[in-house]
Parts: structure tokens; C-alpha cells; sequence
């Protein structure tokens, strides 16, 4: 059994003030562009590791690749594999995002027989995640009692070979795995124009047994045009140029 902690969410995902944010944290009980907290978690979950390494938003060190694949009602926000990140990218006004501010996940080759309680015995440290923080401009973010959002069924993730390469994966991860994932997720209404600040990040100190903690921390800098502008600053940007593998967001681990 190997396992390796890293990053998305954070997560993960997960990532001085010049703007204020006039934008509030939605309850985490509560949908957001007609999906739920738990939804929009395993679609991000989806959205990251569907994406080749190449352009990957969780392997991304600038913010070049945060729009890659990034075009429903709501905007996902990247985190990393663990450590520091710095980030810079462009979010359309009054969008909301949602981002994981520490998460685990799991995959497994369905053939292999592991059930959803199976699964969750390989992520079993995210209920004991500590120092987590999320901030806007300088503003707290986690003003309810609890974030986590924790899969109940298997969802499906459509896992690239480059990804799997990259990520040091047995060769049997690709293609269309089963997942799921747990962790603590934050949704934020759309921000007024102008440049923000988002940071967030957190430990969980042992994501299994035996495993190291892992620890992420996001800064990044999001920039909201007037609304009607961005489609025309992209098209100037465009114009100018084992067994199975269980994995957080903030960790992920593998299994052989």
C-alpha cells in the first residue's frame, strides 16, 4: 500500500485587499445556481481531475489555466497540491465561486468490488482537519457552524492518462473511475468589479494512518471586470497569442 498526500481543493482546492467585497458566504445548506453545496463539491471534484495535466487547474503555478473547462453558473477555484500558491485570474461579475478550503477524495477502478464505505475508510483524517481559514479582502469567510460537504453515493470521474501519469497513479486509473470525497467547501455570491483578494488554506494532520500531514495555503488575486467586458478582454487574449487510488484535493493518496 503506497499512499501520497497532495493538494487540489482544496484544494482543493482551495488560495492586502484593493477591492471590498460586496459578496456574501452562502449557508452551506443552501444551493447555490440551483445545485447543492454537496453537488457543486463533487462537480469540482469532477472538474479537476477530468482535465489534463497540461492545463490542469491544480497543477497550474499562475492562473493561465483557471478558466479551463471553467464555464458553468459557477466559478470553481482551484487549490493546489499542498504547500504555498499564488495565483492571478479573471472572474465575470456576479458569479459566485466555490472553492474547497481543505478536501479529500478517492477514486476507485470499479471493477475492484469497493464499495462507498470502503472508500471512506482510505480518507478517514478529514473530520480531524485543523487550522482552517478563508478570506475575502481580508474579511472571514467561515461564519457558519460547519463547511464539510461528504459524498453519500459514487459519483463518476472521467480521469485523463496525463493526469494519471503525472500524479504517479498505477496504470489502471483511467478512463471512467468511481469517486468520492469529503471535506470543507465554501460558496461565495458573485464579487463586485475590481481586484480581490482570496486566501484560504488548513491542515489535516494525518489522512490516514501513517500518512504525513498535509498542509496547503492560497493566496490569489482575482480580478472582476465591468460586466459586458470580460468576454472582450478573452477574445484579445486569444487574438494576441495498483488497484485503486484514493487522493485528497488537498490529499490524495494511492493505494497498490
Amino acid at each position: 500500500m503506497l499512499r501520497k498526500p497532495f493538494n487540489l481543493a482544496g484544494a482543493i482546492a482551495l488560495f492586502g485587499a484593493v477591492g471590498i467585497a460586496h459578496a456574501g458566504v452562502v449557508d452551506p445548506t443552501k444551493s447555490v445556481a440551483g445545485s447543492t453545496q454537496l453537488e457543486l463539491a463533487e462537480q469540482w471534484v469532477q472538474w479537476a481531475f477530468s482535465t489534463d495535466a497540461a492545463s490542469n487547474p491544480l497543477l497550474d503555478t499562475t492562473g493561465a489555466s483557471a478558466h479551463v473547462n471553467n464555464n458553468g453558473p459557477v466559478f470553481f477555484v482551484a487549490g493546489n497540491t499542498g504547500g504555498s500558491s499564488a495565483r492571478t485570474f479573471t472572474v465575470p461579475a456576479g458569479k459566485p465561486i466555490f472553492f474547497p478550503v481543505v478536501n479529500a477524495f478517492d477514486l476507485e477502478v470499479p471493477t475492484d468490488g469497493c464499495d462507498v464505505q470502503c472508500a471512506f475508510n482510505f480518507i478517514p483524517g478529514v473530520g480531524g482537519a485543523t487550522g482552517l481559514y478563508a478570506r475575502l479582502d481580508g474579511q472571514d469567510l467561515l461564519t457558519f457552524p460547519s463547511y464539510r460537504q461528504t459524498s453519500t453515493a459514487f459519483f463518476t470521474v472521467d480521469f485523463p492518462a496525463s493526469l494519471r501519469d503525472a500524479f504517479g497513479f498505477p496504470p489502471q486509473y483511467v478512463g471512467l473511475l468511481d469517486a468520492i470525497t469529503d471535506g470543507y467547501w465554501v460558496a461565495v455570491e458573485g464579487l463586485t468589479p475590481g481586484p480581490h483578494t482570496l486566501e484560504f488554506g488548513g491542515t489535516i494532520p494525518e489522512l490516514a494512518p501513517g500518512y504525513q500531514p498535509f498542509t496547503l495555503a492560497v493566496t490569489d488575486t482575482v480580478n472582476v471586470p465591468e460586466p459586458g467586458t470580460l468576454g472582450l478582454l478573452l477574445l484579445g487574449a486569444v487574438a494576441a497569442c495498483g488497484r485503486r487510488r484514493s487522493a485528497a484535493t488537498d490529499p490524495v493518496s494511492a493505494r497498490e
